[in-house]
């Protein structure tokens, strides 16, 4: 019994142990953060322009792409329908061929005009 409670101690004191170091990670990340702010607010002031001209060269090439992309999209679609009806009546083709054999022999043949 002695011994669970030892051990319950220690892990009290482990906890403990890593509570105490994690606040002292969590004040130097404070401090970190509070003495590069300026610092990140000029690197972000500085991007401001340059992130403006990269996304409007950005628009400018994807506003110019946007036709060749949509004939590209539009072959796809027509492909892929094309594929599907290929895809249905392929297995049709052994009923359309009975069809048109019992047609060949049932059919009445034309009378000759005299």
């Amino acid at each position: 019994m002695v011994e669970l409670v030892i051990l319950a101690l220690l892990a009290v004191v482990g906890l403990a142990v890593f509570a105490i170091v994690g606040f002292v990670f969590f004040l130097l990340k404070i401090v970190f953060w509070v003495v590069f702010l300026p610092i990140r607010l000029l690197l972000k002031l500085l991007w401001l322009p340059l992130g403006l001209a990269f996304g409007a060269v950005g628009m400018t090439v994807g506003l110019a792409a946007l036709p060749i992309l949509f004939v590209i999209g539009c072959a796809f679609v027509v492909f892929a329908l094309l594929a599907t009806l290929v895809g249905l009546i392929i297995p049709a083709i052994p009923f359309v061929l009975l069809g048109l054999l019992i047609w060949a022999l049932v059919r009445k043949t034309p009378v000759a005009v005299t």
